[in-house]
């Protein structure tokens, strides 16, 4: 909210003489918060009937913003119901006065989307020796979340509505990345989305101390873990509560620092047979499942394990999306050929391997490529394959040397016969190949999980077997397909371009008139001469 609207003015406007009806009909489709405000102060029907377009989604980014926000919700109490959609995300140099909004959260009955984001301890004004984290959330989540599970009697029900939660909070001290209390948001009768970043997922609850009544009751749909210390017990009392959850992404911290070491008992660790168990509650219903394990050296394995009967990837017969980093403990269960029936795409990520792994040959994309292949050998499944390379990784991928005169030695030369050989594979299967590779457009790199105002990256294609010779923009059919290069390239009256003439260069083309490949790496203008008869 940039303005409080609270003093109407007189108004003439024919719209006046309108029907509700078509008035609200007419507000709906203002889509600026400015414009609303503006009609709002025209008139007292106005306000009436605009207010809660202006107050339906709010984002708050400074102290100041809070309490103007404060004080318009304390002057005129239906508003605080108005709220469906509330996003607290500062800078910690903007926090004075966030915490004014405490009480009216608990008054917004009908919220449904609610994002609390409070500066993050592992960000620069903290990492110096000796710094002090005085940055902990000024928003009192764990009671707004505790009374919306467990009511005071006599009073109003506390966000009844909440459908989606996103939470990056931090408590004081050495309490900043504990869960604690706000456990109970996974009982919450209405919650189905939730995003927990930068935390220990850990919160000593126990099967024991949850009633029976409350196993598969609650409808959260999805989950997703970002940057957190997963303790694999609690995962599994987590994952007996939804009745159906639909997806699962798990991200443990690729990023250590002070004070959030994941713990080294491997009974508490995703790497333990117990994870399969947790993953199997929701096995009639998993359809997306994301997983990986954090920082290499951080990993632990369990010394023995006693099955339970249960341990099996394939027992997740819904699941049809799979996303692994390489370390992922799941990764093996792929490579014993224990596979969901119904998988229809893998998804393979490099980013803890790029990270931690100082070899430049077993981080290389080919190396990626290669073990890839393997996992795929040994499932019998037909399925697509998408992989992504970390941001870093993709420099030996996309950066293209434009002026290079040996052109076998153009762009990932190492990588393009791993990657034909995985597509092959693929494809005779019928099955898909896509690469992707991170990319931040401003070059800047942010960790996750992404804050307000940081740029995220996408997901940039590089390459799809359906266009089997293509690599980053570049068709490499006349280098690396032997048997065409025989077809077309040998001939006696094949046409050359004035570029590669002029450069004492092979020319390498098709003969159809479409740029020769050095032209086309080169980005230059590909002048064909020759035989007339071949040109016409």
């Amino acid at each position: 909210m940039s303005r409080v609207c609270d003093t109407p003015q007189r108004s003439t406007s024919k719209l006046l003489a309108l029907v509700d009806e078509l008035l609200l009909a007419v507000i709906d489709q203002i889509d600026f918060h400015s414009t609303l405000c503006n009609l709002a102060a025209t008139s007292s029907r106005f306000q009436g009937l605009a207010e809660p377009y202006v107050w339906r989604t709010l984002l708050v980014t400074s102290g100041a913003h809070a309490r103007n926000i404060a004080y318009a919700l304390d002057s005129r109490e239906e508003r605080s119901s108005y709220v469906q959609e509330l996003s607290i995300q500062y800078p910690d140099d903007r926090r004075d006065g966030i915490e004014e909004l405490n009480h009216f959260i608990g008054l917004m009955s009908r919220l449904r989307h609610l994002t609390i984001e409070s500066p993050c301890p592992n960000n620069s004004e903290w990492l110096g020796p000796a710094i002090y984290f005085d940055g902990s959330t000024r928003i009192d989540y764990p009671t707004l979340l505790e009374a919306s599970v467990f009511p005071r009697p006599g009073l109003p029900s506390v966000l009844p509505m909440l459908q989606r939660l996103t939470l990056h909070g931090h408590g004081t001290d050495d309490k900043k990345f504990v869960l604690g209390r706000s456990a109970v948001m996974f009982l919450h009768p209405t919650l189905r989305h939730i995003e927990i970043s930068c935390t220990n997922f850990d919160a000593g609850t126990t099967h024991a101390s949850i009633p029976l009544e409350k196993k598969k009751s609650t409808p959260l749909q999805s989950l997703t873990l970002i940057e957190c210390n997963v303790n694999v017990k609690f995962l599994d009392v987590v994952l007996s509560l939804p009745k159906a959850l639909k997806e699962l992404r798990i991200g443990e911290r690729q990023y250590v620092f002070e004070g959030c070491h994941p713990s080294y008992d491997p009974e508490t660790r995703t790497s333990h047979p117990l994870f399969l168990d947790a993953l199997a509650r929701q096995a009639d219903s998993l359809e997306r499942l994301a997983h990986n394990s954090g920082r290499l050296n951080f990993i632990v394995k369990p010394k023995t394990h006693k099955p339970t009967g249960n341990a099996k990837l394939r027992n997740l017969i819904k699941l049809e999306f799979l996303e692994l980093g390489l370390e992922s403990t799941l990764v093996s269960h792929l490579e014993a050929n224990d596979c969901p029936p119904s998988l229809q795409t893998l998804k393979i990520t490099d980013t803890a391997w790029w990270n931690q792994i100082r070899s430049p040959e077993s981080r290389h994309p080919g190396a990626v490529l290669g073990h890839c292949s393997k996992i795929i050998q040994n499932i019998s499944n037909t399925i697509n394959l998408d992989i992504r390379f970390d941001d870093h990784n993709c420099e030996d991928i996309l950066g293209v040397p434009r002026t290079s005169p040996a052109l076998e030695s153009i762009v990932g030369g190492p990588i393009r016969e791993p990657l034909y050989k995985l597509a092959s594979a693929l494809t005779s299967r019928n099955a898909r190949l896509r690469l992707y590779a991170f990319h931040f457009v401003d070059g800047k790199r942010f960790i996750p999980p992404y804050m307000y105002g940081e740029e995220a990256p996408y997901e940039r294609q590089f390459y799809d077997s359906d266009d089997f010779w293509r690599v980053s923009g570049t068709n490499y059919r006349i280098l690396d397909d032997e048997e065409y290069y025989e077809k077309v390239c040998k001939k006696d009256d094949r046409v050359f371009c004035a570029p590669c003439e002029g450069a004492g260069v092979q020319c390498k083309n098709s003969g159809d008139g479409t740029p020769c490949f050095r032209c086309e790496v080169t980005r230059i203008e590909c002048v064909y001469v020759g035989p007339p008869e071949v040109m016409e």
